[in-house]
């Protein structure tokens, strides 16, 4: 069997098998591609992997990228003995290299509240603006879950929002009470003044109503950095590494932070994260900056 189709049904093992997102498929694929090009053939020993890992490391590829990408070739093998195509799987026997190389960057409370104010609320996009970097801050959701985000996925009610992350795990997590009200405002501004001749639903909408993308909100963060004069170079996931941080400093524990934000450890049974409970609420109300200070 050529390469090309063992590619296609590994594909389709990572997406009926293991249900990945269509990102993860694809960025399993790309990892795969450039290995079999690398080594010149499916079949492969431990020394060959790590070859490729020096290669990745001397092409200036991050330690994370790494990881990520001996992760994708090891499922490769692992699809290839389920389907008797090789009898074994080079990658369990190398050590990997040390997880973090450097701390993920992320932005100081201060940077964060200067940014956040960074939009004008008084025009309809900056408010939406506005609450599209509360909700980053806030729930540390990724860039990806937050313009799949629909008005059905609130219950402002309790006060909780459903997200789908990676894997298609579905998460609860809870909305604090200022970041409601202001939620409220907004649906009526997206009812009056986004929503053209349809509702497709989706809870952030540009101006000729059609839903965001992931580089719309790149170049919004960036476009409100630069405003509020903070001279990093931050992403949507910089966010998501400020919620996490902000909360770990401020002594929240690890299994509540990696519940959160929708970590599953390799070495643990697949989680589902379901966030309703007054445990977690009152885990973000004691520790979470912005559920602390009053009037935010």
């Amino acid at each position: 069997m050529d390469f090309y189709n063992i590619k296609k049904q590994f594909i389709g093992y990572l997406k009926y098998d293991l249900s990945l997102s269509k990102n993860s498929i694809e960025a399993y694929e790309r990892d795969i591609e450039k290995f079999i090009e690398f080594n010149g053939s499916i079949s492969a020993e431990a020394e060959d992997i790590i070859s490729f890992m020096t290669h990745l490391r001397k092409n200036n590829l991050s330690i994370e990228s790494i990881l990520r990408t001996l992760s994708g070739i090891s499922c490769f093998y692992d699809f290839l003995i389920q389907e008797k195509i090789t009898n074994k799987n080079p990658v369990e026997n190398i050590s990997k290299p040390k997880k973090w190389e450097k701390l993920p960057k992320f932005l100081n409370f201060n940077e964060v509240e200067d940014l956040i104010n960074a939009p004008d609320k008084s025009t309809h996009t900056g408010y939406r603006d506005s609450i599209i970097l509360k909700l980053f801050y806030s729930s540390g959701m990724r860039v990806s879950e937050l313009v799949n985000l629909k008005v059905s996925d609130l219950d402002l009610r309790r006060g909780i929002l459903s997200v789908v992350g990676k894997g298609s795990k579905q998460r609860f997590l809870p909305i604090y009470s200022n970041l409601i009200d202001d939620i409220k405002s907004y649906i009526e501004i997206r009812q009056n003044y986004f929503i053209k001749e349809s509702d497709n639903g989706y809870l952030f909408l540009n101006r000729n109503s059609g839903k965001l993308t992931r580089v719309y909100c790149w170049m919004l963060i960036k476009k409100y950095c630069k405003i509020a004069k903070i001279d990093k170079e931050i992403s949507p996931h910089t966010l998501r590494h400020s919620f996490a941080t902000h909360l770990l400093t401020s002594g929240a524990d690890l299994r509540t932070i990696q519940l959160l934000l929708g970590h599953s450890d390799i070495s643990t049974t697949e989680i589902y994260t379901h966030i309703t409970d007054n445990k977690a609420r009152n885990a973000l109300e004691q520790f979470h900056p912005r559920f602390r200070r009053k009037g935010i």
